[in-house]
């Protein structure tokens, strides 16, 4: 029976835990060897984003995605880290910001399949929506 991406995801994550720096490279430069061997190099990728949402899932670490209109300012970063720890009941967020200039102005703020959109251009066809009929 061939293992799906999720077992090997999740056997990947029980071979490193706890482990060292130097012990996690040999577990990585086996398991590529195991891969290989079962011909699952096609799925590596699948894998690695698998093992990244299910070692963050164990560590209480979300990723979000913040879309602004510019940079996020540091003291508002805090904020939005904050806002999404308690939101999320996480010890620790990552924030990507993503520039786009199309909002208008605002944040969309994504976390998994979650978005929390309060953008300028969201609001406006909103309201949009709403005189229309």
């Amino acid at each position: 029976m061939k293992a799906s991406i999720k077992q090997y995801a999740e056997t990947l994550l029980d071979l490193t835990d706890k482990k060292s720096e130097q012990e996690i490279s040999a577990i990585v430069k086996k398991f590529a060897e195991i891969l290989k061997k079962d011909g699952q190099i096609k799925n590596v990728k699948n894998i690695i984003e698998k093992f990244s949402e299910l070692y963050n899932k164990k560590h209480g670490i979300v990723e979000a995605t913040v879309v602004t209109r510019q940079d996020v300012e540091r003291q508002n970063v805090d904020r939005i880290e904050k806002f999404i720890k308690e939101k999320y009941s996480a010890k620790a967020v990552h924030i990507r910001n993503i520039v786009d200039e199309n909002i208008k102005g605002g944040i969309v703020i994504k976390v998994g399949d979650e978005i929390l959109d309060s953008s300028i251009k969201s609001q406006l066809n909103r309201l949009k929506s709403v005189l229309m009929k």
